[in-house]
């Protein structure tokens, strides 16, 4: 074991020396230092991370990083995940507190949505780690923003997690991030108390009967670009991101029906359905529609799960596959993203080798397991996926049923495709309750395309 940590150790260090000599070379942003070994140049190796032979490793090698004594990291992380996650630095500094330095880490909000661009904004200014929505990656390896996981790690990480998850990681043959959930992507919530017969669940119109008849209402968010593109998906529409560039051909025949579509939904908006948040946002919406009981039924993801299981009893909480809209007169299963949330390193972290370990460990199977439990966040882990209370979750089953009609987000759009305002033709939907015409919602969809070639 000791030559094993010893040789790891020593693959990584000589990366990172790489690292630093090439940023002393004057290279451009865009082509920042990176941290990565060839893969081909030495076997992976999987260490034991709880072993006291890799604590002392991890923590010698923390040791001599150290600057006056002190580890100094920032971590992005979202509001929501902020409480959970500032435990898991408190476990993180036990684990490797010494003498010889201290650890200091600090914590900001940064949506996954948001952090990407954070980082390109000012990379050198960026967290040491942080989380990101996978479709993000191309664009923060591209600009050179990213570290790429380091060898000592990289063994692991690709022992522990599931194909799908690695791929989305990956660039060219290069592991650039950490998978950490396997669930960004969207399904249905709802209150078995309200939908006892589960056919209802198949199709948004007898779903918003069902709600209306029960004084409630069923929430998807129309105005919301994430959520709205699914309608775009469901009529055919190619939606691509390709090797940094955004194609998508929506001002057509099935963009417009995709746009009719959301306008049917619209005319009961206030009728047994919800199509806008407010200013609250998503999560907070629909925590409040379960808890005030106006809501029955939710679009939302597995962050929301914890809160509606409280406001309604987690036996009366049940998860589906989208159900099928009305579209050129027949009804069509609606489509999504299907995603990833990653851990990133900033390529500009003073303390490189303390970042990674850091990034390990909240991505590790302990930390999944704990993520799961507390905030219902499902694990990219592969032990984890198998695991029976996991595989049994409604949430994890309704994924998995709507993985067939989910799109993978880092292969469709880019960052100009959410600055487009795609979503403002569901949102203007909502807003008018449906009343729109073909040629108002055409003359949209046209400047949504134009602005998405800019």
């Amino acid at each position: 074991m000791a030559s094993k940590s010893k040789k790891a150790v020593a693959l990584l260090l000589t990366a990172m020396t790489a690292a630093t000599a090439l940023a002393g070379c004057g290279g451009s942003e865009s082509s920042g230092p990176s941290i990565s070994v060839a893969q081909s140049s030495f076997e992976l190796e999987v260490i034991d991370f709880k072993s006291d032979e890799t604590v002392k490793y991890i923590k010698d090698t923390m040791a001599a990083e150290a600057k006056d004594g002190r580890i100094v990291l920032k971590v992005w992380t979202s509001g929501d995940d902020k409480s959970f996650e500032e435990s898991r630095l408190e476990e993180f500094k036990k684990l490797f507190a010494d003498s010889r330095y201290e650890i200091k880490i600090g914590t900001s909000e940064k949506g996954e949505d948001k952090a990407g661009s954070a980082v390109l904004e000012n990379p050198k200014k960026a967290a040491d780690v942080f989380s990101f929505a996978d479709d993000q990656l191309s664009s923060l390896a591209k600009a050179g923003a990213i570290a790429s996981v380091a060898p000592y790690y990289e063994g692991n990480v690709r022992q522990e997690n599931t194909d799908d998850s690695l791929g989305v990681s990956t660039i060219g043959t290069d592991l650039m991030a950490f998978p950490k959930t396997s669930d960004n992507g969207y399904f249905l919530y709802y209150d078995k108390r309200v939908f006892t017969d589960e056919s209802v669940l198949d199709n948004m119109d007898e779903m918003i009967k069902v709600a209306n008849a029960a004084g409630k209402n069923v929430y998807l968010n129309l105005g919301g670009p994430w959520y709205s593109t699914g309608f775009f998906f469901t009529a055919g529409c190619e939606i691509k991101y390709e090797n940094g560039k955004q194609t998508a051909k929506i001002a057509n025949e099935k963009g417009l029906s995709a746009a009719k579509a959301m306008c049917h939904i619209a005319e009961n908006q206030d009728k047994g359905f919800k199509g806008a948040p407010g200013a609250i946002g998503d999560n907070a919406y629909v925590a409040q529609g379960f808890d005030e009981g106006f809501l029955a039924a939710a679009v939302i993801g597995t962050w929301c799960g914890p809160a509606i299981k409280t406001s309604i009893g987690k036996d009366n909480v049940g998860a589906a596959k989208l159900p099928k809209v009305l579209m050129d007169g027949e009804y069509k299963q609606l489509e999504s993203f299907g995603g990833y949330k990653l851990l990133g390193v900033s390529v500009y972290s003073e303390y490189p080798f303390s970042a990674q370990t850091l990034a390990y460990f909240l991505a590790n199977e302990d930390s999944q397991l704990e993520r799961y439990n507390v905030r219902g966040l499902l694990p990219t882990n592969k032990k984890l996926a198998e695991d029976a209370t996991i595989k049994t979750d409604p949430a994890f089953k309704a994924l998995e049923d709507q993985k067939p009609f989910a799109h993978a987000q880092g292969e469709s759009v880019g960052t100009v495709y959410w600055g487009s305002g795609i979503g403002d033709v569901g949102g203007k939907a909502v807003d008018q309750k449906g009343s729109r015409t073909d040629a108002e919602l055409m003359e949209q969809l046209q400047g949504v395309e134009a602005n998405m070639k800019a």
